[in-house]
Protein backbone atom coordinates (compact mmCIF):
# COMPACT_ATOMS: atom_id res chain seq x y z
CA UNK A 1 0.00 0.00 0.00
CA UNK A 2 1.35 3.55 -0.93
CA UNK A 3 0.41 6.21 1.53
CA UNK A 4 1.54 10.07 1.31
CA UNK A 5 1.73 11.80 4.33
CA UNK A 6 1.61 16.08 4.18
CA UNK A 7 3.71 17.34 6.75
CA UNK A 8 6.05 16.69 9.37
CA UNK A 9 4.66 17.78 12.66
CA UNK A 10 5.14 14.43 15.80
CA UNK A 11 1.61 12.67 14.75
CA UNK A 12 2.97 12.46 11.07
CA UNK A 13 6.39 11.17 12.14
CA UNK A 14 4.84 8.85 14.24
CA UNK A 15 2.68 7.85 11.76
CA UNK A 16 5.57 7.20 9.24
CA UNK A 17 7.23 4.83 11.61
CA UNK A 18 3.77 2.65 11.70
CA UNK A 19 3.41 2.96 8.21
CA UNK A 20 6.77 1.34 7.49
CA UNK A 21 6.65 -1.18 10.08
CA UNK A 22 3.33 -2.25 8.67
CA UNK A 23 5.20 -2.95 5.20
CA UNK A 24 3.94 0.84 3.13
CA UNK A 25 5.19 2.57 1.04
CA UNK A 26 5.56 5.71 2.36
CA UNK A 27 6.25 9.52 0.85
CA UNK A 28 6.28 12.60 3.45
CA UNK A 29 5.59 15.73 1.40
CA UNK A 30 7.34 19.34 4.04
CA UNK A 31 7.38 22.33 2.50
CA UNK A 32 10.77 23.05 4.75
CA UNK A 33 13.52 21.66 3.16
CA UNK A 34 15.87 21.84 6.78
CA UNK A 35 13.04 19.79 8.39
CA UNK A 36 13.55 16.91 5.26
CA UNK A 37 16.94 17.77 5.86
CA UNK A 38 17.22 16.15 9.45
CA UNK A 39 14.66 13.83 9.35
CA UNK A 40 15.73 12.07 5.82
CA UNK A 41 18.02 9.84 7.43
CA UNK A 42 15.78 8.66 10.21
CA UNK A 43 12.83 7.02 8.02
CA UNK A 44 13.73 4.26 4.81
CA UNK A 45 11.19 7.00 2.58
CA UNK A 46 10.62 9.22 0.21
CA UNK A 47 10.64 12.93 0.84
CA UNK A 48 9.41 15.65 -1.42
CA UNK A 49 9.81 19.18 -0.46
CA UNK A 50 6.78 21.50 -1.62
CA UNK A 51 3.57 22.46 -0.44
CA UNK A 52 0.76 19.93 -0.07
CA UNK A 53 -2.03 21.75 -0.49
CA UNK A 54 -0.42 23.13 -4.19
CA UNK A 55 -2.08 20.59 -6.79
CA UNK A 56 1.31 20.82 -9.06
CA UNK A 57 3.16 19.31 -5.43
CA UNK A 58 0.32 16.65 -5.20
CA UNK A 59 0.72 16.07 -9.24
CA UNK A 60 4.10 15.16 -8.16
CA UNK A 61 3.49 11.78 -5.81
CA UNK A 62 1.53 10.49 -8.68
CA UNK A 63 -2.45 10.30 -7.03
CA UNK A 64 -3.13 7.76 -9.30
CA UNK A 65 -1.18 5.06 -7.60
CA UNK A 66 -1.71 6.72 -4.24
CA UNK A 67 -4.22 4.40 -1.73
CA UNK A 68 -4.16 6.72 1.13
CA UNK A 69 -3.31 10.93 1.57
CA UNK A 70 -2.94 11.81 5.55
CA UNK A 71 -3.17 15.57 5.68
CA UNK A 72 -1.27 15.52 9.40
CA UNK A 73 0.43 18.81 9.27
CA UNK A 74 0.40 20.87 12.09
CA UNK A 75 -1.57 23.46 10.33
CA UNK A 76 -5.32 23.01 9.99
CA UNK A 77 -6.16 25.72 7.43
CA UNK A 78 -3.44 23.35 5.07
CA UNK A 79 -4.53 20.13 6.16
CA UNK A 80 -8.21 21.16 4.88
CA UNK A 81 -7.29 22.86 1.94
CA UNK A 82 -5.10 19.85 0.81
CA UNK A 83 -8.04 17.89 1.71
CA UNK A 84 -9.89 19.49 -0.55
CA UNK A 85 -7.62 20.06 -3.51
CA UNK A 86 -6.87 16.37 -3.14
CA UNK A 87 -10.17 15.27 -3.95
CA UNK A 88 -10.78 17.37 -6.41
CA UNK A 89 -7.60 15.24 -7.81
CA UNK A 90 -9.11 11.80 -7.29
CA UNK A 91 -6.56 10.51 -3.93
CA UNK A 92 -8.45 7.60 -3.36
CA UNK A 93 -8.69 8.06 -0.12
CA UNK A 94 -8.02 11.39 2.19
CA UNK A 95 -7.76 12.01 6.02
CA UNK A 96 -7.20 15.03 7.47
CA UNK A 97 -6.26 16.02 11.19
CA UNK A 98 -7.50 19.42 12.98
CA UNK A 99 -6.93 20.72 15.98
CA UNK A 100 -9.89 23.01 15.78
CA UNK A 101 -12.80 21.18 16.59
CA UNK A 102 -14.99 23.88 15.41
CA UNK A 103 -13.93 23.09 11.50
CA UNK A 104 -15.28 19.81 11.57
CA UNK A 105 -18.94 20.91 10.30
CA UNK A 106 -17.32 22.89 7.63
CA UNK A 107 -15.52 19.50 6.26
CA UNK A 108 -18.59 17.60 6.59
CA UNK A 109 -20.03 20.43 4.33
CA UNK A 110 -17.09 20.06 1.86
CA UNK A 111 -17.67 16.48 1.97
CA UNK A 112 -14.35 15.85 3.37
CA UNK A 113 -15.24 12.46 5.40
CA UNK A 114 -12.40 11.22 7.04
CA UNK A 115 -11.20 13.92 10.01
CA UNK A 116 -9.62 13.34 13.20
CA UNK A 117 -9.30 15.90 16.10
CA UNK A 118 -6.62 14.24 17.97
CA UNK A 119 -6.87 16.16 21.30
CA UNK A 120 -11.05 14.84 21.09
CA UNK A 121 -9.97 11.06 20.47
CA UNK A 122 -7.28 10.99 23.07
CA UNK A 123 -10.21 12.74 25.47
CA UNK A 124 -12.79 9.98 24.33
CA UNK A 125 -10.08 7.28 25.64
CA UNK A 126 -9.67 8.80 28.86
CA UNK A 127 -13.22 9.09 29.63
CA UNK A 128 -13.62 5.38 28.63
CA UNK A 129 -10.66 4.29 30.72
CA UNK A 130 -12.20 6.36 33.57
CA UNK A 131 -15.52 4.67 33.18
CA UNK A 132 -14.15 1.41 33.25
CA UNK A 133 -14.84 0.47 29.92
CA UNK A 134 -11.10 -0.25 29.50
CA UNK A 135 -8.21 -2.01 31.55
CA UNK A 136 -6.05 1.21 30.29
CA UNK A 137 -5.75 3.87 27.82
CA UNK A 138 -4.84 2.98 24.26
Amino acid sequence: MRTVIIGASRLALASVELFLEAGHEVVVIEKQQKVIEEIDELYDCSFFCGDGAKPSVLEEVDPSSTDLLLCLSDDDTSNVLAAVVAKSMEFNRVLLRLEQRELVPICEQLELEHVIVPSERIARELLSFAEGEREHPE
